[in-house]
Order: C-alpha cells, then sequence, then structure tokens
C-alpha cells in the first residue's frame, strides 16, 4: 500500500492516464498560443502566478483532483483572472519523471513504477499542448468570459480544445497542501530554440509547395532522422537543417582554412553556409535575452563581426553586402529588385528579405520573379525563427494537423535538447504539402485529376485544357455578337485535363483557406 499526498490510501494499479494542471485563464491562453505546456519562463513578462512557478521546471500534474490551495494560488494574483484546470493526457509518456510523497519527492519511471498514484506527478517541462484533453472551467460564465478573451487575440486557437464545465473540481477540491515542503531540483529548459523551429516547420510547410527541393526540406524539418536530410544536403545551406533542428546548433571549425587551390564559387559555398547558421544561433540566442531591440541588427552586427576574419578574396563582396543590409535599416537609394541584381546568393537575398519585411506574413505576401527557391527557403527559415510558433497568426498554422504535428516536435526538441530521457512517443505525422500529395502528376487516379481540376477552377489558374472528340456528320457554325457556337449531332466526349507544367507553376504560390484545403486534402488521401 502506498500514501498519496491527501493522506489516502491506494493500492498498486495502472499508471494515470490524465493529469490536472491547476492555472488560470490568461496562462492558459498563452499556452495555447505557444503550443506547449511549458515552465514560466516561456511566458516572459505575461505571466501570472499558477502551480508551474511552485515548481521551477517542472509541470505539475494533480491525479484526480487539484487542491483547493493549488486553485486558490492559480488566481490570486489578479481579481480578472478565472481559475481553470487543464486536463492533459499521458498516455503517450515515458521516462523518468517525480511523485510528490507527503514531503519527499521520489523518483519515477513513468508508467511502470507509477500504478495507482494519486496526489500530484512532477513531469519535466515542457509538454506538447496537443495533449491537453480538454480545457474545465468552474462555471458555463467562466468558459464564454474565457471564450471571448480568446478571439481578442490573433494566436490562439482555444475552439480547437474541447471546453467543458465541472463546478464540484473547484467548489470540492480537497485541502492539502500546495505547495509541497518537498522541492525538487530546479530545471533549466530549453524553450526558444524549440519554439524557433516550430516556426521554421510551419513556414516550410507554407513553402513546400514550391518545388522539388522546398518539399524535401519540409520534410527535413519535422523528420530530420529519415531521408530528407540527405535529400537537402546538396546544397551548401539547407544541408545544415537536419543538424539544427536535431542539436539545435550547426558545428563550423573555427578556421576552415580553405585549400589554397579552393575556388572563389567553393570559398563563397562555406562562407554562406557558416554565416547563415550563426546568424540563426544568434537570432535564437536573441530570443533568449528577451528580444531586446530588433532583429534586424542581429545579421547586421555579426557581418561587421565577420567581415575581417573572411578570405581576402570574398571580403569586397562581403562588405557590399553590409553596406546593403545597412542602407535597409535607413532610406535606401535601390529598389528590391536592383539589389536583387547586385546580390544573387541565397543568403544575401534572404538577408535582404528578412531586413525588408517584418513578419513571415509579410513573407508569405511577396512577390518577385528574381527569387529562385532556395532564396524563399533560407529566408523562410530566418522568417520562422524570429516569429516562432508563437509569432505565427492562426491564419498561417491553420493547415489540418499542423498544430499538432509542430506542438509535438517542439516538445520533443527540448527534451533532446535538455537529455532529459523523456520519451513523448511516436509523435503525429508531418503535415506534407500539397505538391507531395500530387507528386508529379504522371500517375494522377481520377480522385487526384479531379482534385487538381477543382484546385484549379477554384483558384482561377490557366492550365485547364479540353479536349473534345467529335464523330462524324456535318457541323454548323454561328456567330452571334462577338460569340462563337458550334452545332452538332449527337453527344461529343469532352475530357478535361491538366497542363502539369502550369498547374505546378500556379500551385507554388497558392495559399488555401483551412476549410478548402482540409477538403482538397482528404481527396488526395481518397
Amino acid at each position: 500500500m502506498t500514501t498519496d499526498l491527501f493522506g489516502a490510501e491506494s493500492a498498486p494499479d495502472k499508471a494515470p492516464g490524465t493529469g490536472l494542471l491547476a492555472t488560470n485563464h490568461l496562462n492558459l491562453l498563452y499556452i495555447l498560443a505557444a503550443g506547449l505546456v511549458m515552465p514560466p519562463a516561456g511566458f516572459g513578462e505575461k505571466y501570472y502566478r499558477d502551480t508551474l512557478e511552485s515548481v521551477p521546471g517542472w509541470i505539475p500534474l494533480f491525479i484526480g483532483k487539484a487542491p483547493a490551495a493549488a486553485i486558490e494560488l492559480s488566481r490570486q494574483e489578479a481579481e480578472h483572472l478565472k481559475p481553470v484546470l487543464v486536463e492533459i493526457d499521458l498516455g503517450r509518456l515515458s521516462g523518468p519523471v517525480l511523485a510528490v510523497r507527503e514531503d519527499s519527492v521520489v523518483e519515477r519511471q513513468f508508467p511502470e513504477q507509477c500504478g495507482g498514484m494519486d496526489g500530484v506527478v512532477l513531469v519535466p517541462a515542457p509538454l506538447p499542448a496537443s495533449w491537453i484533453a480538454s480545457i474545465i472551467f468552474q462555471s458555463a460564465n467562466d468558459r464564454k468570459s474565457v471564450d471571448a478573451d480568446a478571439k481578442d487575440f490573433g494566436n490562439v486557437p482555444l475552439r480547437d480544445f474541447k471546453l467543458r464545465t465541472n463546478k464540484t473540481l473547484f467548489t470540492k477540491a480537497p485541502h492539502a497542501a500546495w505547495p509541497s515542503h518537498a522541492e525538487p531540483v530546479r530545471r533549466r529548459v530549453s524553450l526558444e530554440a524549440p519554439l524557433a523551429a516550430g516556426g521554421v516547420m510551419a513556414m516550410l510547410q507554407l513553402f513546400g509547395n514550391l518545388g522539388a527541393q522546398a518539399q524535401r526540406a519540409s520534410q527535413c524539418a519535422f523528420d530530420p532522422d529519415g531521408d530528407a536530410p540527405r535529400a537537402v544536403g546538396d546544397h551548401h545551406i539547407l544541408a545544415g537543417l537536419g543538424t539544427w533542428v536535431r542539436k539545435g546548433a550547426v558545428p563550423f571549425p573555427d578556421h576552415p582554412g580553405p585549400a589554397h587551390s579552393a575556388t572563389d564559387r567553393d570559398l563563397q559555398a562555406a562562407f554562406q553556409a557558416k554565416f547563415f547558421w550563426e546568424t540563426v544561433a544568434r537570432l535564437v540566442q536573441w530570443r533568449e535575452a528577451g528580444r531586446a531591440g530588433t532583429a534586424d541588427n542581429v545579421p547586421i552586427d555579426h557581418l561587421a563581426e565577420t567581415a575581417p576574419r573572411v578570405h581576402p578574396r570574398l571580403q569586397a563582396g562581403v562588405g557590399k553586402l553590409h553596406e546593403t543590409l545597412v542602407s535597409l535599416t535607413g532610406l535606401a537609394d535601390q529598389t528590391t529588385s536592383e539589389i536583387f541584381e547586385r546580390h544573387d546568393t541565397p543568403l544575401a537575398r534572404a538577408l535582404t528579405l528578412f531586413l525588408l519585411r517584418p513578419a513571415c506574413a509579410d513573407l508569405l505576401d511577396f512577390r518577385s520573379e528574381q527569387l529562385r527557391e532556395p532564396d524563399w527557403l533560407a529566408a523562410a527559415i530566418l522568417f520562422g525563427i524570429r516569429d516562432g510558433w508563437l509569432g505565427l497568426p492562426l491564419r498561417l498554422r491553420a493547415c489540418p494537423g499542423l498544430p499538432a504535428a509542430v506542438s509535438h516536435r517542439m516538445a520533443q526538441m527540448a527534451h533532446r535538447l535538455d537529455g532529459t530521457g523523456l520519451d513523448l512517443g511516436e509523435p503525429p505525422p508531418r503535415v506534407r504539402p500539397l505538391r507531395e500529395l500530387f507528386g508529379d502528376g504522371s500517375s494522377w487516379r481520377a480522385g487526384d485529376r479531379s482534385a487538381a481540376l477543382e484546385l484549379a477552377r477554384m483558384q482561377k489558374w490557366d492550365c485547364i485544357r479540353t479536349r473534345v472528340d467529335l464523330g462524324p456528320g456535318e457541323y454548323r457554325l454561328t456567330v452571334k455578337g462577338g460569340s462563337t457556337q458550334i452545332e452538332i449531332p449527337g453527344e461529343p466526349g469532352i475530357f478535361p485535363a491538366i497542363d502539369r507544367e502550369r498547374f505546378f507553376d500556379a500551385l507554388g504560390g497558392v495559399r488555401l483557406d483551412p476549410t478548402a484545403e482540409a477538403k482538397l486534402r482528404a481527396r488526395l488521401r481518397g
């Protein structure tokens, strides 16, 4: 027999399937926006005291019921705060956790050593917000009020979750002490790199229709241990993507010392790759430091520091790029097209876009025939790092299945970087870009052709071609008011078809309404 936090005895049984996090509605909305159940450090200045502050770096999950003291703590900082219980599904969790037993903290392996557990389980943070099974309010009025508050934010998907009311859990909560006298070791949690990676995943998924390279880059961002990292390895910048998602950094030698016989092209490629991923690292540091100042200064300052150390044959070009980037922070004397003509590398063009457009949505709305696929993808990575998953409006992350896929992988990345040993189970499948679902068009089934025609008609793309099979007979041609009519005997065969080259060119820039995209994806899967 074991004794739980509330003094009750329980026999060994299976591990709890869910746990309750006691918090308040404003912290809840931030958690939903971030896609992670995380410690106070992840909230910045928008954190209100709740049970998370009592065990830094851990998530306290109450089994069965949360004590009244925990609920009260979570709403006492301000009168307008509403108490909320967040029910979290633990079905895929395994690994080391802490069990609070009276005044002690005991290490346990979940689920093997957690049978019959009551009281509270401390799980290393963070956990995927996609594991939230339901959100519980004390009253219908609280639920309605929080729903209204959520609409004031452009990145809170409250209605994607099950909302319910259970007054008893609040009014008849156990009278156990909280916080417990047992104090676990404080944990520092890696959050900014995973949140930045969430932004990268979303942006590369949104750009995944550009072409085969974009498709592979999107796959690599979600599943860096698969075949995609090798597939993008032929591009000097994109080759580092899989390593960054796995390790949070892309290592380069401090003094690469290229061979004397290296061509300018080799030197340029090596410099671009090193500088790009060093800039990514500095942007993550900028996020960790509270985002003081503008992100524009990060690549400019780094370029100024790097310029004296680059190979002599590259210094003139690096100096010109620095001048261009500095000019973009003021009144530039060149048009964007002129800048792209002057600087035609993926690094330079990505940095130019980074300084010209302040948010991911602006990059998606930008149009230029001068940009090549690697230019867009390098820019998408930088924009995703700067905004992160938290900075994306709902319309950019509303693709069916995307939030769950990203949320799980962000939490996985945090535990991988921190070495917690916690296993979150198999992640939800990544959301494949439409280009990947359509393939190259050479082996379309009837459903695929129908979906392509529906998409082309909906977007009014000039890629539909119709073949009319006419049988033998006489035909009458009539011209009336500028229109031509042909009268033929019988019923001709009419066969609409897709000009594949035009179709895939148009597909590269498509941004679909989430409802329309869900219907299209369902048809392609069928």
